[in-house]
């Protein structure tokens, strides 16, 4: 049975709309993996299975095509579909044991049927370019039986898909609201069109804040220690190829437990906002500023790694100036920090961690004499 133009699309629309929402998972979960690394299959063995059917749908068009138009292009569009096929049954077979029933189902149902059907269409088209036509003729919805017996199993593996998709929903909370996608009736092709356009900006938008929010401290608003891995990371790695300098500026707010014992930890969080503010504003412009841990906080910098000192010393004095009263904390009474700088240029044999501990080091010395001052590794 030939399908209408208007079928056709329609059909066009269905699939669009199906893989904007596998696409949808997909989006998130890569996500969730970036910060959790919970998951690394769940999306590319749904896709792979929920392709299958269509996949055969398709060879079963293109067979009936070619039988009426003996046309090159129809050929070649079914040898397409057929590699497209081999290629997800392929990757299908390397399923592990997390997923036993779809392991199974595959190897017992899916599998077998897909390799007879793929033995009747070759012997369809050996007849074909043999020129025996009526042959084929004759059994020209024979293939139909093959889809139809699939069916079944189609729906076995989409329960199961189900099934492995709502499993990292589950572990998934930022786009648990997000990761149920059902196709509903289907009122018109513009219709379908434009939800699936719509629902790419909104999958953007949520990407976006997703990306932002696991970067991102929660309190002060400033890069995490995530963000600072990766950038020391790749700040580490050009400065070694450019052989040029990296700067760590590593700061600690000076007594900042007794500050939290005396005024309480929403102060200390009022606190904490405040200095992490002063450090976007005086040395954001410098490099990256970011919140190392606790009352802790550092800046990294590539370009002006020669102005480091400079940096340290004004990020000192700005937020010695905010005069946040520490009553507790003698003979200054005021938040205070202390400061570890120390500036390498990197060698193949020195990693990130080595740079974290030189300035590590330094900012040991500049608590224990007597903090709110700057001690500093120079590279030799």
């Amino acid at each position: 049975m030939k399908l209408s133009t208007l079928q056709l699309y329609l059909l066009l629309a269905l699939f669009s709309l199906m893989f904007t929402s596998v696409w949808s998972y997909n989006s998130f979960l890569k996500i969730e993996q970036e910060n959790e690394r919970i998951l690394t299959e769940a999306i590319p063995i749904s896709n792979a299975a929920a392709r299958l059917f269509p996949l055969l749908l398709d060879q079963e068009l293109t067979v009936r095509s070619y039988l009426l138009d003996q046309n090159d292009q129809t050929f070649q569009q079914f040898k397409d579909t057929n590699a497209e096929l081999k290629e997800t049954i392929d990757r299908l077979k390397m399923l592990d044991q997390r997923h036993p029933i779809m392991k199974q189902l595959l190897a017992e149902e899916a599998i077998p049927l897909i390799q007879r059907t793929d033995g009747f269409y070759e012997q369809q088209i050996r007849w074909i370019r043999d020129n025996q036509v009526e042959r084929a003729t004759l059994k020209r919805y024979s293939g139909m039986d093959y889809v139809n017996q699939f069916r079944p199993i189609n729906t076995k593996i989409r329960q199961d898909i189900d099934n492995i998709i709502k499993e990292a929903t589950d572990r998934s909370k930022a786009a648990s609201a997000s990761a149920k996608w059902v196709i509903v009736i289907v009122v018109s092709v513009a219709v379908l069109l434009l939800f699936a356009f719509l629902q790419t900006f909104r999958l953007e938008r949520s990407k976006q804040a997703l990306i932002h929010r696991s970067l991102h401290d929660a309190l002060t608003g400033i890069p995490n220690r995530r963000a600072f891995d990766e950038h020391l990371e790749t700040s580490f790695t050009s400065a070694k190829e450019a052989q040029t300098d990296v700067a760590l500026i590593l700061i600690d707010v000076d007594e900042f437990k007794r500050y939290n014992d005396t005024y309480g930890h929403l102060k200390g969080d009022w606190c904490l906002q405040k200095v992490a503010g002063t450090l976007k504003k005086h040395a954001g412009d410098f490099g990256l500023v970011s919140r190392y841990g606790g009352e802790e906080f550092a800046v990294i910098l590539t370009d002006q790694a020669d102005q480091a000192s400079h940096v340290a010393e004004r990020i000192r004095s700005e937020i010695l100036q905010l005069n946040i009263e520490h009553a507790t904390y003698q003979p200054l009474c005021r938040v205070s920090v202390s400061i570890g700088l120390a500036v390498v240029q990197p060698t193949e044999r020195m990693q990130e961690g080595d740079l974290i501990v030189l300035a590590d080091q330094a900012l040991y010395r500049a608590k224990s004499s007597g903090r709110n001052q700057i001690s500093s590794h120079e590279a030799s």
